[in-house]
């Protein structure tokens, strides 16, 4: 029992045990405040991240610094428009003694059965290599089904420093043009060479060319071989003597004509 002349504390027992009461009260409710705002921020999120992906508004695009969307380059073809027919190429296959292997093996990785074949050995090589040549294409099905390869059997000089070369090469082709007109490009190879491209791939490409283009290597700018190949006289016996002999050179040199221009070109070559 308290005397009249004292004061109650303001922080009675009574007071404190109302307090702590209250405090707890309100701090009980704010960690389920905290947890449902979570659940509730994270499942609006989540709607919003499964509305955005869907596949009804998604468009996969590439990446544009590996798949430009602008190619100038590109060929687009036509699919409504039938291919083209292949060409028909007329091939000189042209050796030397001992090259009847090497003539083989060339056309049968340039044969095509809308191709005309022409071999050639040289006179260095004896008759009875001509002989089993064409003993190797009659005894063969395709070769012998098609009738699109032939053997040259006179042979024809050709040095390669004088001008028996070119008489030969169109020697070859009026007889390939005597066998058939049916072609459009004529080709001369050696037989020490070999095609990078399949036949197949070769007449595709040359499916879509005009049929007058002209691929001989040539050049006007003639240089250094206007003192050593255009003005020597060179007498070449391969092109009037049936037996070859040495060529000899004369001693005086010519000047280069006036009529017309000179060009410089390879041997072998497609045209």
């Amino acid at each position: 029992m308290q005397s009249p002349g004292t004061t109650q504390p303001p922080w009675s027992s009574s007071s404190l045990s109302f307090l702590s009461s209250t405090l707890f009260r309100d701090r009980k409710p704010k960690p389920i405040i905290y947890t449902f705002l979570v659940i509730s921020l994270f499942s609006i999120l989540l709607i919003l991240y499964l509305s955005s992906s869907s596949p009804s508004q998604t468009h996969t695009r590439p990446d544009p610094f590996l798949y430009p969307t602008h190619q100038t380059h590109r060929i687009i073809f036509d699919q409504d428009k039938t291919a083209p027919p292949p060409p028909s190429i007329a091939y000189l296959i042209s050796g030397s003694k001992g090259d009847s292997g090497r003539i083989l093996r060339l056309l049968s990785a340039t044969y095509h059965p809308l191709n005309h074949y022409l071999l050639h050995l040289d006179p260095s090589a004896p008759h009875s290599d001509r002989e089993n040549l064409a003993l190797v294409l009659q005894s063969n099905p395709i070769f012998k089904a098609a009738q699109n390869v032939h053997v040259m059997g006179k042979p024809d000089f050709a040095y390669a420093k004088g001008s028996s070369p070119v008489s030969f090469t169109l020697h070859a082709a009026s007889i390939l043009i005597r066998l058939s007109l049916n072609w459009d490009w004529f080709v001369s190879l050696s037989a020490d060479t070999y095609p990078l491209v399949t036949q197949d791939d070769l007449l595709h490409i040359l499916s879509f060319l005009p049929k007058d283009m002209n691929f001989v290597n040539h050049s006007s700018y003639i240089g250094w071989k206007e003192l050593k190949k255009l003005k020597p006289i060179i007498v070449d016996p391969g092109l009037y003597l049936s037996e070859g002999t040495e060529m000899f050179y004369a001693t005086q040199k010519r000047e280069l004509p006036s009529a017309y221009h000179l060009f410089t070109g390879e041997i072998y070559a497609g045209s």
